[in-house]
């Protein structure tokens, strides 16, 4: 079975259609359409169609193992997780930020471009990242979606702006009436805890993307 039977037999399966499976990867139709008729073989998007459609991303890709998960080896004893409800989609690029000493960064120019990402947080944006005080967790180059409607959860990542205009991502460790208190991504730089009228901003870092995800 060739990759665009592959592809066939999974949207099949999943019930949906060209348009439907389109949106919640991230790509047009005619992308998906392409694939389907043999003139595109393009796998850059194919783990997001085999999680949009609920098969083994390995046969989607390659033909290998059995189309449904667990079911190359007898039956899984893995218990399935909860459906992934929210729809993949692309994110725009609103920026680039410059990272400088002590973890905060500087915004720059605008920058093109977006990344794919599944969110159901309706002003989603993405800043494009330069410099490596925020290494390893964040590397140069490196594009952060930031959720400003997600929720705050000790342990995960924010972005924080303050009056003063500086804005860093930092481990959220807790938050309360009167300050927040947080640990830098980089291990050098000390744990810092803020008082709240110090705040502009702080919003929810959904996902930290390698370049290789971004689109123009």
């Amino acid at each position: 079975m060739d990759l665009k039977d592959r592809i066939k037999a999974a949207r099949r399966h999943s019930r949906l259609t060209q348009g439907e499976l389109a949106e919640r990867v991230g790509v047009t139709q005619t992308s998906i359409s392409d694939l389907e008729r043999g003139k595109s073989q393009t796998t850059s998007f194919i783990a997001q169609i085999a999680v949009a459609c609920g098969v083994d991303a390995l046969w989607l890709a390659s033909g290998q193992g059995e189309m449904l998960p667990g079911k190359s080896s007898g039956e899984s004893t893995v218990e399935p997780g909860p459906p992934i409800t929210s729809p993949w989609r692309s994110i725009r690029i609103v920026g680039t930020a410059q990272m400088g000493t002590e973890g905060y960064w500087y915004q720059l120019d605008a920058a093109d471009g977006y990344v794919e990402f599944p969110s159901k947080d309706p002003g989603a944006y993405a800043l494009r990242l330069k410099g490596n005080s925020m290494a390893p967790a964040i590397k140069n180059g490196w594009v952060a979606v930031i959720e400003p409607n997600g929720q705050l959860i000790p342990g995960e990542y924010v972005m924080v702006r303050l009056h003063n205009d500086e804005c860093m991502v930092k481990e959220l460790l807790y938050v309360n009436d009167e300050e927040i208190s947080l640990a830098s991504v980089n291990d050098a730089y000390d744990r810092r805890t803020i008082p709240v009228e110090e705040i502009a901003q702080i919003h929810y870092v959904g996902a930290v993307c390698p370049p290789s995800k971004v689109r123009v």
